[in-house]
C-alpha cells in the first residue's frame, strides 16, 4: 500500500471546510489500526463499496463513494437533524483514504455489489 501525504495548506483548507474536530476524527480513522477496505468491482475496476471501521470494536460502516450517506448515529444527528456538518467522520475518512491511498483493496463481484446496495437501502429505511 503506497500512501500519499497531505501538505499543510491542504490540511488547513480541509479544516476550514469541516472543522478541526471532524477532520481530526476522520484522519484518526484513516491512520488507525483497523484498515479501511475498498471493494472493487471485478468487471469494471471501479470502487463500489468502502468499509470504514467505527469507534466501537467490531463496528463497520458501509460507505458508497458516490453517496454522501452513512448509517452512523453521528450522521443522523449532526448531518440530517441538526444540520451542523455536511458529512460524518466515516464518509470523510473514506474519501481521504482513497485520496491518500490508505486502503486495503478487495475484489467484488457485480452481483454481490448489487446485493450490498440493495441491503444498504433496506437498512437505511429501517
Amino acid at each position: 500500500m503506497k500512501t500519499t501525504m497531505v501538505d499543510k495548506t491542504h490540511l488547513l483548507e480541509l479544516e476550514s471546510l469541516f472543522g478541526q474536530a471532524l477532520l481530526s476524527r476522520a484522519i484518526g480513522i484513516v491512520y488507525g489500526k483497523q484498515p479501511i477496505t475498498v471493494y472493487k468491482n471485478v468487471s469494471d475496476g471501479q470502487f463500489h463499496l468502502i468499509e470504514v471501521p467505527g469507534s466501537k470494536h467490531g463496528t463497520v460502516y458501509k460507505v458508497f463513494p458516490a453517496i454522501n450517506f452513512c448509517a452512523c448515529e453521528s450522521y443522523r444527528d449532526w448531518v440530517l437533524r441538526q444540520k451542523r456538518q455536511p458529512i460524518c467522520k466515516h464518509v470523510l475518512a473514506a474519501r481521504l483514504a482513497l485520496i491518500l491511498r490508505r486502503t486495503k483493496e478487495e475484489p467484488l463481484a457485480a452481483n454481490t455489489c448489487l446485493a450490498l446496495k440493495q441491503q444498504f437501502v433496506t437498512d437505511c429505511l429501517k
